[in-house]
C-alpha cells in the first residue's frame, strides 16, 4: 500500500461531519442562556442595579444617614473600656496574685 492509498483510506474513514447552517448559532444560544442563569451573572446583574440605584443623590443621602444612626447606635450600645468598671476590677484582682488579698467575695 503506498501513501496514496493510505491517504484516502484516512480520509473515508473519518468523514468530514454535516452540521446544520445553525449549528453555531444554536451553542452561542446555548451558552449565553447557561451563562445567564449562573450565580456570577445573577450577582453582577443584581449589584450593577444595586450600586446604580445608590449612585442618585436620595437613596445615597438616605444610605449615609441609616449608616450614620447605625454607627451611633452600634457605638452607644456596645460597651467600651470605660463602662467595665467593677466587672474589670474583679477580673484583675482574681489573676493578680499581688491583688488577690484584695478580692472579696459578694463584691
Amino acid at each position: 500500500m503506498n501513501d496514496t492509498e493510505l491517504d484516502d483510506l484516512i480520509r473515508h474513514s473519518h468523514p468530514e461531519p454535516e452540521f446544520p447552517a445553525t449549528f453555531q448559532r444554536d451553542i452561542w444560544t446555548g451558552i449565553a442562556v447557561a451563562e445567564s442563569r449562573s450565580l456570577s451573572a445573577r450577582w453582577t446583574r443584581w449589584s450593577e442595579g444595586f450600586f446604580g440605584m445608590l449612585a442618585r443623590p436620595a437613596p445615597a443621602l438616605a444610605s449615609v444617614a441609616v449608616m450614620l444612626v447605625a454607627g451611633a447606635t452600634l457605638g452607644h450600645l456596645i460597651p467600651g473600656e470605660n463602662h467595665a468598671g467593677p466587672s474589670r476590677e474583679r477580673y484583675l484582682a482574681s489573676i493578680d496574685p499581688l491583688r488577690a488579698d484584695t478580692l472579696q467575695p459578694g463584691k
